[in-house]
């Protein structure tokens, strides 16, 4: 079932993205397709006609890494020529169905092109990519239609000669391929209704549900794609012969590593909000890591928050110019709704300038993402996760230890709060002050955010073994976070208000806009300590 959108907002390289839900059957060569109009009244979409269309070939060619990175994570990536879709294909696993990526072909279709490798780059890694499997297909289609002509559901009768490139084995087989059409039932139980009204009139005539997911994983004589085996769990590896607590931790760890992956597509196409996820997830990590550290070896865990900490800072630069893009925004925004002051040389300095950068800087950010340093990463938290580096002496309990180190964090973050009235009295009127004044606040924020992560860690997710009271210091711990971080952000605005209001004035620019939003930031900075210092008592008092 197709649902078209671009999958990103600046890469006119987007591919076009549909979301395909189907089924297939085994037949024998002679079998014909059984009568199916009608089908689909209980489901609310009657076919009411079918079109057959003139048998096409076409030719496929799939490719993977000689591992099999692509298959384990049930990934096809092809290149097909022939058809309505002939193009780059990249199919990933969905919550129903598939989604299919698809780019058209280029002057070399050899060779996969950067844009259709981008989405599968965190599981292809530096590795090379070769044929894994080519199909040569004769397709002959039957449009199922509506009363309006929409179609409701496309059948394909393929036969199909596959050649598995890596062993050079032949497979001929023929199968019917449900697939479901625009006009398709709106709703997922409609759509399971649909199929199985088909399915009940194909496997009446003899047709079979085939035994494969896929073409591919039948092309290579496997029923389905991904790991031949489900490789157990941290806790499993470590039951009986390790510590127990590591491997709650471990659980937990893989689970933000599987983050990662996820989010890394999204963040080379600049999806929304995507380069900020992952930020707080490799923060995450690198908290989680710290705070548990002596259930590891030293030398492996400070060789992966190392990384973690190099990678985060690219992903910082990235970032922060996209929250002075939007404070910019905002701020000008705010005071031409206020005030009806619209400055448009303002919001060029303030607003599309940074954008500007923080373009550049995106672009840096994938750079770093294709290079083998990046890749080296993804393999030590991989490793990491499973298991590799549980200290032999590691404590055994992990429900005493996660009440241990909650309370360690905890201390720290109270001893490292600053109260109000010094903040006030370090930082001066202004309450933005130079770099370092804010340094003390800043150890606060990161203090605060390390407790809100094991808090968190500690009662959701894999890693959960605690309850309302760990969840209640996590809660104010991320009350105090959110405070600094708001006067830090009002802070950093009101200092760049003013560097750019400097370079308006010698440019012949009037700079009375750069004076209300500089003063609006230092009211924000102030309302912002004073919520800080609320939320400190509060987790003084929940500790």
């Amino acid at each position: 079932m197709s649902q078209n959108e671009s999958t990103t907002h600046h890469d006119s390289s987007a591919p076009l993205e549909q979301v395909e839900i189907e089924r297939k059957y085994s037949v024998g060569e002679e079998l014909p397709l059984p009568e199916l109009s009608g089908v689909g009244r209980a489901a609310g979409t009657p076919v009411e006609s079918a079109v057959v269309v003139e048998p096409f070939p076409l030719e496929a060619v799939y490719f993977d890494t000689a591992e099999g990175a692509l298959a384990r994570q049930r990934i096809a990536l092809r290149r097909r020529r022939g058809g309505h879709d002939e193009g780059w294909h990249v199919k990933l696993p969905a919550v129903e169905g598939r989604t299919e990526l698809q780019w058209p072909l280029g002057d070399d279709d050899d060779t996969v092109p950067p844009e259709v490798l981008a989405p599968v780059r965190v599981h292809v890694r530096d590795h090379p990519l070769s044929p894994l499997a080519q199909l040569s297909t004769t397709r002959r289609v039957t449009n199922l239609l509506d009363a309006s002509g929409d179609l409701v559901v496309e059948i394909a009768d393929d036969t199909v000669s596959a050649t598995d490139a890596r062993e050079g084995t032949v497979r001929l087989w023929r199968e019917w391929e449900v697939e479901l059409g625009p006009a398709a039932p709106a709703t997922p139980e409609g759509r399971v209704a649909l199929l199985d009204e088909i399915e009940a009139r194909l496997l009446a005539v003899g047709a079979a549900v085939s035994p494969s997911v896929s073409k591919l994983a039948q092309a290579v004589g496997r029923t389905g794609l991904g790991s031949p085996t489900t490789a157990p769990s941290a806790k499993a590896v470590a039951k009986g012969s390790a510590s127990a607590a590591a491997a709650r931790v471990l659980d937990g760890v893989a689970e933000l590593v599987a983050r990662v992956v996820a989010l890394d597509p999204a963040v080379r196409a600049d999806r929304p909000d995507s380069v900020h996820q992952l930020r707080t997830t490799v923060r995450r990590l690198r908290n989680v890591l710290t705070t548990h550290r002596h259930l590891f070896d030293p030398i492996a865990l400070d060789e992966v928050r190392d990384a973690l900490s190099r990678f985060g800072a690219v992903l910082g630069e990235t970032r922060d110019l996209e929250v002075r893009a939007e404070w910019a925004e905002f701020s000008l925004d705010e005071l031409e709704s206020d005030r009806g002051i619209d400055d448009p040389d303002a919001r060029r300095r303030l607003v599309d300038a940074t954008r500007a950068e923080h373009d550049e800087a995106h672009a840096r950010l994938v750079s770093s993402m294709t290079a083998p340093v990046y890749y080296r990463l993804l393999d030590a938290l991989d490793e990491f996760a499973g298991g590799s580096s549980i200290a032999p002496d590691a404590p055994r309990q992990p429900k005493k230890e996660a009440r241990r180190t909650l309370r360690k964090v905890g201390k720290r973050a109270l001893a490292r709060s600053v109260k109000e009235r010094e903040a006030r009295r370090v930082l001066g009127p202004d309450i933005v002050a130079a770099a370092g004044a804010l340094g003390a606040l800043h150890d606060s924020r990161k203090a605060a955010r390390r407790l809100r992560h094991a808090a968190e860690f500690a009662t959701s997710g894999a890693g959960a073994v605690l309850g309302d009271h760990a969840e209640a210091v996590g809660d104010a711990a991320e009350e105090l976070q959110d405070a600094l971080g708001w006067h830090r952000d009002a802070s950093l605005f009101a200092e760049y208000v003013l560097l750019t209001a400097r370079r308006a004035e010698a440019a012949g620019e009037g700079s009375f806009t750069y004076g209300v939003l500089y003063q609006r930031s230092l009211d924000q900075a102030r309302r912002a300590l004073s919520m800080a210092e609320d939320a400190r008592r509060t987790l003084k008092s929940t500790l």
